[in-house]
């Protein structure tokens, strides 16, 4: 059974300033792209983009498997994908607890809300000790939470979304998956995005409040 214990609030900030670089960078770069992209044509459609490119950066950020139905998808990937979200959203610090070692627990309860958020009521959830990304993110059955690390971590990817196109109550996108590896400076310190490794077709569902739940991941044609 994980030892909990409240940390003080320096401390916390100290580790989760480590365990954030990752998510907050994702959204940082996400929005960068979409302004160094932006011109007269896709003006309207900026923002539209950034939002999409912000809902799916979690999801592209370690390349999971494809699938035409949520129901085919990596149980384990999308846990991780959900608490990845949780990362890189508004925590509140003093509302989780931590281990000896400084690892924060997170209930299994917060994960399936954010699961069922991101993918719907259709998608398999199975609690599993899963891999975020080179760090494992531990489940306790004891104490029916997920046990997460505080260390760096850098993203395989990060997304451009190039088109969105409405259908039913779908919307598809075609995104580009940058690799993080491939990113440079010009020579006036500036960030200068690369070309997109791979495309893919991502389909969201769109929920009766304008939300969105992760539907497919698909090779784009």
């Amino acid at each position: 059974m994980a030892d909990k214990k409240k940390r003080s609030p320096l401390s916390f900030i100290v580790g989760l300033i480590v365990l954030s670089l990752a998510a907050v960078g994702i959204v940082s770069i996400a929005t960068t792209v979409s302004d160094e992209l932006s011109d007269k044509s896709r003006e309207k459609n900026l923002l539209e983009l950034s939002e999409y490119e912000k809902f799916v950066a979690p999801i592209i950020m370690y390349d999971p498997d494809t699938f035409d139905d949520i129901t085919m998808a990596n149980t384990e990937q999308l846990i991780s994908i959900a608490i990845w979200s949780i990362l890189g959203s508004d925590l509140t610090p003093d509302s989780y607890e931590y281990t000896d070692d400084g690892s924060m627990i997170i209930p299994e309860g917060e994960v399936e809300s954010k699961f069922r958020e991101l993918f719907g009521e259709e998608a398999v959830l199975k609690h599993s000790t899963v891999d975020g990304g080179g760090i494992y993110f531990s489940y306790s059955e004891d104490n029916s939470s997920y046990i997460i690390p505080i260390t760096g971590v850098t993203p395989i990817y990060t997304p451009r979304v190039e088109s969105a196109t409405e259908r039913d109550s779908a919307v598809i996108l075609t995104v580009g998956y940058l690799a993080s590896t491939d990113w440079a400076q010009d020579a006036e310190g500036n960030m200068v995005s690369p070309e997109p490794a791979k495309y893919m077709k991502i389909t969201l569902g769109k929920n009766s409040d304008g939300s969105f739940y992760l539907r497919a991941i698909q090779t784009a044609e």
